[in-house]
Order: structure tokens, then C-alpha cells, then sequence
């Protein structure tokens, strides 16, 4: 995500592209020539996307401005990169070696000509091309994992000698950890999150030492996760019930959820979720199927920090005119309500006039209730309005009495 430009970009290997929309998921271009494109990472000032090219042998450097591609960098005939990652001046990425396995290389641009060095790891660790994770929040660490490995391994590596020691390493983090998909970093730089086909759950790890230190509960096969700057996690699975979850960091139970059947669509891609840098959107791919081919979409969601209440509002059918009646109704969300919350409750009618009957008191419970006596004859629409605060999205609802002699 390119929180400068507002500006999303996707990799679409086969069609060896770059994919750029907007903030609403509008396409802005597609960058062409990128051979087998396939993972991203931005720069840290977001001036310079790296793409790694595994049917291009290379690093390719893409300008964010001018979204034209400014440099390639070649690794050798061979050497395919999947997942670049950046630490300050240098892109670490992990690759399938030409003459053995997966392996760690890196492209050093902090001097005056950019320097690749590979085998940085060695043989041994990786089977296949490392997936590696960082974040500034973290500075001077990667996390790699082989995505789709079983039991899989989860590594830190201290980078910031220009050189990988590795600093931890697990082998079947958490016990039954397998089909590894996804990683994200906290914004405290102290945790990492996991998407796994196994455990039925999101894991979550030290950094310091990948201790496992909480979860998050989802659903059957974990796939993606992406962390907001306030410590909001989305999570998701490759499954429908539901596809996608939302927690905040100190709590195991989602506070929003999102299914996406029904939909041309329906599946979330693996690693397919991403906040804006600034944290008030959150974009998911989705895949699917239209006449026998492969389908994409880019899902946008607004206010998705915040959770959604419920309201609801009963009143009596009928009344008499002038004759006192009772409206009542309950308020509830997966956050809880702070103290004092309230709701405006206003009366329509009869004959068209706009009454405001004041703020209703939310008890513990949710439940609130205000008294009225409407006159004349006709119907009187009573609308109760939850303004939302900057946890929960607003929400109204109504009840209609008829007035009759």
C-alpha cells in the first residue's frame, strides 16, 4: 500500500504485470514487462516498489511516481526471487537458487552502485524460496518461512550487519503447524502473526524468540493476515464462515466479520489482505471462477476498525391520541458500549411535523427507553439514531405507531 500516492499495487504473474488502483479499487495502470511478477514490497519512504521477477532472473525497482519501471536488478541465469522484503537500504529476498535451493539474497542500495549478494543463508535451511517479512517497526529483522510447508519453520534473522544471524528458529511453531500461507508484523514490533492451514486459528509469536503468545480465533485454514498501524488485526481463511475476521490486538473474539458468498468471487486469496498505511481502509483479493477461468477482485472496505452495532426499536402498534406510550429498544455491539453512551430519538409525525424527544440513556445491558404522548390522529414515525464513536460505526432504526380514535 502506498499511503503517499494513495495507491494499491497487485502482482498478476500471469500476465507478468503490475496492477495499480486507487484507494477505491480503481484501476490507475497496469505496469507491463514484469516477467512472472510476483511478490512486492515497498520502500520505506514509498518512493520505490520492488518487484521480484522469477521468469526475469531479477529485482525489478519500479517509481511510484511515474509508476515506470527506473531499474532492474539481475540476479543471475536461474535465480528466481518470489518475496522481497525491506530493511532501510536494503531489499532482502528470498529465491530458489540456480544450482541448489531456497536461499536468502540481498540488494544493498545505501552506496553509490547497488550490490546483490546471494547465498546469504545457505544451504540447508529452505527447501524452496523463503517467503520474508519486515516492517519499520522492527528494524534490522526479517522473518522467513516456505509457504506451504508441513510441519512448517518459522525464522527470525537479525540483518542489521548486512548479513542474516539468525536470532530464532522453530520448527512446527505452536505445535500442528502446517501449510504455512501468510505473516504479519505488530506495529510495536514485537509479535509476529501467522496465517496457517493448521491450526484452525491465527497464531501469534515473540519476535524475540518466536514463543507463541496468543491467537486469534477463526476458522479452518487460515490463509492470509495483515496488521493496522493501531494494532487492528484482519484475518482470514480460504473458507466462507466467514471468510474474513477482525480483532482488536488485546481481544481472541472478532468484533466484525465478512463473508464473501454469494459473490462472483467468493474465495480470499492467499496473502491477500493489506491495510492503508493510514489505517481507515482495508483491501482483500478475492479468486474465483467466470466460464471456466480464473477471476480476481479487489474488495474495498471503509471503516472496517470499527465494529458494527446492532439496534433495534419496538413500540406499541396502536395508540390513542395524547395517551402516554413507551418506545423502547436495545443497542449492543461486539465492543462493548462505553458508560454514558446515549441515542437521539426523534418523532415524525402525524402530519409531517419533526419532533426531537432528546437522548435516551444505553444502560449495561443496551437496553434504553423514552416516553411520548403524541397528538392527532395518523402515524408517528419514531427514528432512534446511534452516532457511532471511533470504535463503532453509527446506526439507526425505527418503529411506527398509528394514532387512531
Amino acid at each position: 500500500m502506498d499511503g503517499v500516492h494513495d495507491r494499491v499495487f497487485l502482482s498478476d504473474p500471469a500476465g507478468s504485470a503490475v496492477v495499480v488502483t486507487d484507494y477505491d479499487g480503481k484501476l490507475v495502470k497496469r505496469i507491463e514487462g514484469e516477467p512472472g511478477a510476483a511478490g512486492l514490497a515497498l520502500s520505506e519512504d514509498s518512493g520505490t516498489l520492488y518487484v521480484a521477477l522469477p521468469n526475469g532472473d531479477a529485482i525489478s525497482a519500479v517509481d511510484t511516481g511515474t509508476l515506470t519501471e527506473k531499474a532492474r536488478y539481475r540476479l543471475g541465469a536461474g535465480n528466481r526471487p518470489l518475496s522481497p522484503a525491506v530493511t532501510g537500504d536494503t531489499v532482502w529476498f528470498g529465491y530458489d537458487a540456480a544450482d541448489s535451493f531456497g536461499d536468502v539474497g540481498s540488494l544493498d542500495l545505501s552506496g553509490p552502485e547497488p550490490v546483490v549478494s546471494l547465498k546469504q543463508v545457505g544451504y540447508g535451511p529452505f527447501y524452496s524460496a523463503p517467503t520474508l517479512v519486515s516492517s519499520p517497526a522492527a528494524p534490522g529483522r526479517i522473518v522467513a518461512t516456505v509457504e506451504g510447508s508441513s510441519p512448517a519453520t518459522l525464522t527470525v534473522y537479525d540483518v542489521s550487519s548486512g548479513t542474516p544471524r539468525q536470532q530464532a528458529s522453530v520448527r512446527d511453531p505452536g505445535g500442528s503447524t502446517s501449510n504455512m500461507r501468510d505473516m504479519a508484523i505488530t506495529p510495536d514490533g514485537e509479535h509476529v502473526v501467522t496465517a496457517s492451514g493448521s491450526p484452525y486459528y491465527h497464531q501469534v509469536f515473540r519476535l524475540a524468540d518466536l514463543s507463541a503468545d496468543g491467537r486469534y480465533a477463526t476458522n479452518t485454514y487460515p490463509n492470509s493476515v495483515a496488521v493496522a498501524p493501531d494494532g487492528t488485526v484482519a484475518a482470514g481463511i480460504s473458507s466462507w464462515y466467514p471468510a474474513l475476521s477482525l480483532f482488536k490486538p488485546d481481544r481472541g473474539t472478532a468484533y466484525r466479520t465478512y463473508d464473501f458468498r454469494g459473490t462472483g468471487t467468493p474465495d480470499l486469496r492467499s496473502a491477500g489482505l493489506a491495510w492503508a498505511p493510514e489505517g481507515d481502509r482495508l483491501f482483500a483479493v478475492t479468486e474465483g471462477t467466470d466460464n471456466g477461468e480464473a477471476a480476481y477482485a479487489l474488495k474495498v472496505f471503509t471503516d472496517a476498525t470499527k465494529a458494527v452495532p446492532s439496534l433495534t426499536v419496538t413500540a406499541p402498534g396502536t395508540s390513542a391520541p395524547n395517551k402516554q406510550l413507551t418506545v423502547s429498544g436495545t443497542l449492543t455491539a461486539r465492543l462493548a458500549l462505553p458508560e454514558g453512551t446515549t441515542v437521539g430519538v426523534t418523532r415524525a409525525g402525524p402530519g409531517g411535523k419533526r419532533v426531537s424527544l432528546g437522548e435516551a440513556a444505553v444502560a449495561a445491558d443496551g437496553t434504553f427507553a423514552v416516553t411520548d404522548r403524541p397528538k392527532g390522529t395518523g402515524e408517528a414515525v419514531y427514528t432512534v439514531t446511534y452516532r457511532g464513536d471511533g470504535d463503532r460505526t453509527a446506526a439507526t432504526a425505527t418503529a411506527t405507531v398509528t394514532l387512531t380514535r
